[in-house]
């Protein structure tokens, strides 16, 4: 009987090298109760051999893969390449603030037309967004006020200044005359003064030739009598005269003062009755309201004609016409800020509306569409709240220094500023940011040997 032989898959064994990494083998073929590999096996198999292999799989293994060195140069290139950033590129250190556009000149700022009475609007001249010229008329009021109600009011007020001057203007002119004629009466009184002493003069002279004649016997006793009664009565009269005189100065003095004072009232009077002439003049030209400069109506107020409004009420909101030397930005900055910030600083903005990328401001090929200004204004004293407001004005040296007109540009729209400071290094900034410092110290005054003031830092 013939015997089958049966195929078995071939068995394989473990075997554990030296380094501890199992090693499949085929399994030992079992003869005579002996195991034994094959023949090829066994040339392998030998101690030697796996001794040998076992070394050279090691040292391959202990080698740093390609991968970790390309890793760590690369992670080496990139801390370099960082460090050489903090150290040499440079960063253009600012402070930003936020504000809106305005205008530098006072006169050309957005400014209330208000009325200037208590009336009843009439009728209104102007639409919202109307261009209008200095001197036009905005509306009409009706004014309200009792005394000035009546229609022929500023006929009646100037009737009565007339007559007020020409009264005055005789009243004037009378005691002119009074003064006139107490003059005269002086200089008379002065004229029979001078014929009194003249008079005793003459009675002086006839008195001693009486008296001569009269002692040598030529003369009666009574021509000597007569002479003396004549010289009395000559002196009589230089003393009347002379009472008489003082009385003429006194009235000519009373005269003056009664003209003069008679002239301060008729002046007084006058310029009472003008100022009330002027007063009604003003209010009723108050009761037209017009416009004060060139510009833009905005913000009519809600009342129509007939309806009242009071003294001092809003009419409507004037956008006066602004040139390109009037654009400025008011923008805010802290107290921290302030105290480093000079006149004359650069200044990058960006308004809104105007799209700009913005990454640093002090970096020109990382900045676009943004406008050059310069600080023009520092104010002296906060807005209560901490802050300070700083007044940016254009900067015709910078790129971008003429900002858009303002048919584009209006007051008010919101505008941010980057007040441009020292150049530092990003490392140095990164510190100074991490510690919390200002960018750069305010200056010191100090007084100098030569008594002048001099800067430190």
């Amino acid at each position: 009987m013939a015997t089958k032989e049966l195929h078995t898959p071939p068995q394989t064994a473990s075997v554990t090298t030296l380094e501890g990494s199992p090693v499949l083998v085929p399994a030992p073929v079992h003869t005579n109760g002996k195991s034994h590999y094959p023949a090829k096996l066994q040339s392998i198999l030998s101690p030697e051999k796996v001794e040998i292999i076992t070394e050279i799989h090691s040292l391959e293994r202990a080698k740093t893969p390609r991968w970790l060195q390309k890793t760590s140069i690369v992670i080496v290139g990139v801390l370099a390449a960082l460090v050489a950033f903090l150290i040499f590129v440079p960063w253009q250190q600012n402070i930003t603030g936020g504000g809106k556009v305005t205008s530098f000149v006072p006169g050309v700022r957005p400014q209330s037309i208000d009325a200037q009475i208590t009336g009843r609007v009439v009728r209104w001249f102007v639409n919202e967004g109307k261009i209008v010229k200095a001197g036009d008329t905005i509306a009409i009021l009706q004014d309200l006020n009792v005394n000035f109600m009546d229609n022929d009011f500023m006929e009646k007020i100037e009737r009565v200044r007339e007559r007020t001057v020409q009264a005055q203007d005789m009243a004037v002119a009378t005691a002119r005359q009074r003064t006139i004629q107490a003059e005269q009466r002086e200089l008379a009184a002065k004229a029979a003064l001078e014929n009194a002493k003249i008079e005793i003069q003459t009675s002086r002279i006839r008195l001693k030739r009486a008296d001569d004649l009269t002692k040598e016997g030529l003369a009666a006793q009574r021509e000597m009598e007569t002479a003396t009664l004549n010289f009395q009565k000559a002196q009589a009269d230089s003393i009347r005269n002379e009472t008489v005189l003082e009385s003429a100065r006194r009235d000519v003095e009373a005269a003056q003062n009664e003209e003069n004072r008679v002239i301060q009232q008729a002046d007084a009077l006058i310029a009472e009755i003008e100022l009330r002439v002027a007063n009604a003049r003003q209010r009723g030209g108050a009761s037209v309201i017009t416009s004060p400069a060139d510009g833009f109506i905005v913000r009519i107020a809600a009342v129509g004609a007939g309806q009242t409004v009071k003294d001092g009420e809003m009419l409507a909101m004037l956008v006066p016409t602004a040139g390109a030397q009037d654009q400025a930005v008011e923008a805010f900055i802290s107290s921290r800020d302030a105290a480093i910030v000079d006149v004359g600083r650069p200044v990058r903005l960006q308004f809104s509306g105007f799209p700009a990328f913005v990454f640093n401001p002090g970096w020109d090929n990382f900045t676009i569409n943004t406008f050059g200004g310069k600080v023009a204004v520092v104010d002296a004293v906060d807005d209560g709240s901490g802050y300070y407001r700083v007044l940016i004005v254009p900067d015709s040296t910078q790129k971008q220094g003429k900002w858009p007109s303002s048919q584009y540009l209006r007051q008010g729209t919101p505008a941010t500023s980057w007040i441009l400071l020292n150049e530092v290094s990003v490392g140095f900034e990164i510190w100074r940011q991490l510690n919390g410092f200002p960018p750069v110290l305010p200056h010191k005054v100090a007084a100098g040997k030569d008594g002048k003031d001099e800067k430190k830092k």
